[in-house]
């Protein structure tokens, strides 16, 4: 150790001194009240740890490394801890958005007020500083705070602040949460969906380009057509990127120049997305197939009875609810079911939607195109549904959907990267899965005449967070198929049969205008986003001189067989609650036994999207009430026991 001395103070250092042991920091730790960190990396967890295991106030961290610090964040709750210790003034982290900083630098202030500055090659890692994977080395000096050097090293690190944002990070959260009325884990899942904006994901603009190319094509196509894109303006890593996708493929990609043909550039779409390459023109449907051929799926109507077998095809496949299920509604199921089918058929033109509601300024256009996502329990069919869809949509060549366990916080840049109108179908998606879709929440706000896909997906679990539900067309699968050979035969007899109606669809649907204020439900005030496709199918049906089933959804099924409706009004009829006026608002008061989570579940939860309501203690307080009223099937002025009486005839009936 080596002595230096002034008129004014006794400063000590140790120079070159090698980390060993992560106790080697832990005798810094100890002593520290605050700490100013310069630091490549480093870990959220970390940073929690060392408030919880020691006697610190105060810790200032600015992160080097150019990213967005909220992919280092785990989970939900650390999120929310971080930004309490940030509330709390505890906790300042700055990021450095433009320029990597890979200074290490340490200000530590002690308890018996002194200051160690530590300045050498170790991050603010677990993994630096204990010596087991890395060696590295620091200079130490114990100063005190009106030395020179002390000084010194604060002009260093207010040198490598100024490179970084005017705004802690954690800064924005805190303000989403102040400004929004939704529970704050809504609030922290969204925040913590890290999604790439388009102008950076030069992948995105690739496949853009293409698709670009692909439009000019025009409706003579074929599957040796060339595609040869210039890659002069990308980033290496782009390339890189590029270079892993299409490694196993016959395609030609340099520094300067990607070049290969339709099918093969489909095959590379399908095998890293797993989906096909599908774009909507003027009055076409195309698609390259995951085996790289091209199809239309555009057809002029055939004569009747062609027409007439495909709707069929369709009524045999709802026939097996009637002939299999279990179910205490079957003409709720089928409607259901086919509510599902016309939202598949749909799907490839919702880009159009899109623009339409764009061009027609209407706000909310993320909520305005909604998620489909059906519910039901285990043997309810989903699995079998989706199949049978993606293939009539897809002239039998999809015949899998994604499986949901692989969906991950990167789900919706991924679904966005190919630019196709095929739509992502996720099956079995599980609850925990939810907290990793946050992305979902502006999925449409990045849209910009972009090709985006819809998103579907299928679970055993009926409640999602409450920010998805408002998101989404939510139907029901409330049945159950028994495990019986004979069954599973017929209907992958059914699903797997040539049917060319998606086709004879498109032809006729890419006929007509949109216009959204065709969209108005005559008996309400709400939308009907599929109306145009119930139109069409029904156009079908009268082509060939069929009449549409019972179980055809003349209006949205969700809102002719509402499951939460019946719930409601069976837990009025058997006193689970009471309804109430108050303030202009309707009360409905739960009896005690039931649990806040309880009431949640199985009522709040239930209620439809348009009907806005909060729970306080037992209580669910509605503010749309005349919505409420309408959609209960009551007037709440009336008696109790009118109301009562009026139930129990509903549901009789």
């Amino acid at each position: 150790m080596a002595q230096t001395n002034s008129s004014t103070i006794t400063q000590s250092e140790n120079l070159f001194k090698l980390i060993r042991s992560f106790e080697s920091f832990e005798k810094y730790l100890a002593r520290a009240v605050s700490m100013r960190v310069v630091s490549y990396c480093t870990s959220p967890q970390m940073l929690l740890e060392l408030f919880k295991q020691y006697e610190l106030k105060e810790l200032e961290v600015i992160v080097g490394e150019k990213t967005d610090f909220r992919e280092e964040i785990s989970s939900l709750n650390v999120a929310k801890q971080l930004e309490q210790l940030k509330r709390d003034g505890k906790l300042r982290i700055y990021l450095a958005p433009d320029r990597d900083l890979h200074s290490k630098l340490y200000i530590i202030e002690t308890t018996d007020n002194g200051t160690i500055i530590l300045n050498g090659s170790p991050n603010f890692t677990k993994t630096a500083w204990s010596g087991h994977y890395q060696i590295n080395c620091i200079d130490e000096f114990f100063v005190d705070q009106d030395s020179d050097r002390y000084q010194a090293a604060l002009d260093t690190y207010y040198q490598h602040r100024e490179y970084c944002n005017d705004d802690p990070f954690l800064e924005d959260l805190t303000e989403k949460l102040e400004a929004s009325d939704e529970p704050d884990n809504d609030v922290i899942d969204q925040w913590l969906a890290v999604n790439e904006e388009s102008d950076t994901n030069e992948v995105r603009q690739f496949h853009e380009e293409v698709t670009q190319q692909l439009g000019d094509m025009g409706s003579k196509i074929e599957a040796t057509e060339t595609i040869r894109e210039s890659l002069q303006e990308y980033e290496d890593r782009t390339k890189d990127r590029m270079k892993d996708d299409f490694r196993n493929f016959d395609i030609t990609l340099t520094d300067t120049t990607f070049q290969t043909n339709l099918g093969e550039y489909g095959r590379a779409i399908s095998a890293t997305y797993d989906i096909p390459k599908m774009w909507v023109s003027n009055d076409e449907v195309h698609l390259i197939t995951p085996n790289g051929r091209y199809i239309s799926l555009t057809e002029p109507l055939p004569e009747p009875e062609h027409v007439r077998d495909g709707l069929h095809n369709i009524h045999a496949y709802l026939q097996t609810i009637d002939t299999y299920a279990q179910s205490d509604d079957t003409t709720a199921a089928q409607a259901h079911f086919y509510e599902a089918l016309l939202y598949f058929f749909w799907t490839p033109f919702i880009n159009q939607y899109a623009s339409a509601f764009r061009a027609g300024q209407v706000g909310g256009v993320e909520k305005s195109l909604p998620f489909l996502y059906i519910h039901g329990e285990p043997n309810s069919g989903k699995g079998t549904f989706l199949e049978f869809a993606l293939r009539l949509i897809s002239d039998n060549t999809v015949t899998k959907p994604i499986d949901g366990a692989k969906i991950s916080s990167s789900t919706p840049d991924a679904a966005r990267e190919p630019m196709t109108a095929f739509p992502i179908a996720l099956d079995d998606v599980e609850r925990e899965k939810f907290n990793r879709l946050g992305g979902l929440r502006n999925y449409w706000e990045e849209w910009n005449g972009h090709l985006f896909p819809a998103i579907i997906m299928t679970s055993n679990e009926n409640k999602p967070k409450d920010w998805f539900m408002k998101r989404a067309k939510m139907v029901h699968f409330k049945l159950m198929f028994p495990t019986i050979t004979e069954a599973w035969l017929e209907t992958q007899a059914i699903i797997e049969r040539e049917n060319d109606l998606f086709k004879w669809f498109s032809y006729c649907f890419l006929k007509k205008q949109i216009n959204i204020t065709d969209l108005k439900d005559t008996h309400t005030d709400r939308d009907d986003l599929l109306a145009p496709v119930r139109e069409t199918f029904k156009d079908l049906y009268d082509y060939c001189g069929e009449t549409p089933p019972a179980y055809f959804p003349e209006r949205p099924a969700e809102w002719e067989y509402d499951i939460g409706r019946a719930r409601w009004q069976k837990g009025y009829e058997n006193n689970y609650f009471s309804i109430t006026r108050q303030n202009d608002r309707i009360v409905a008061s739960f009896d005690d036994t039931f649990a806040g989570y309880e009431i949640d579940n199985r009522f709040k939860q239930n209620l439809p999207q348009h009907i806005r309501a909060n729970r306080s203690g037992s209580d669910i307080w509605i503010t749309s009430d005349s919505e409420f009223e309408e959609w209960f099937g009551v007037n709440i002025l009336e008696s109790d026991q009118d109301l009562i009486t009026r139930l129990q005839s509903w549901i009789t009936t």
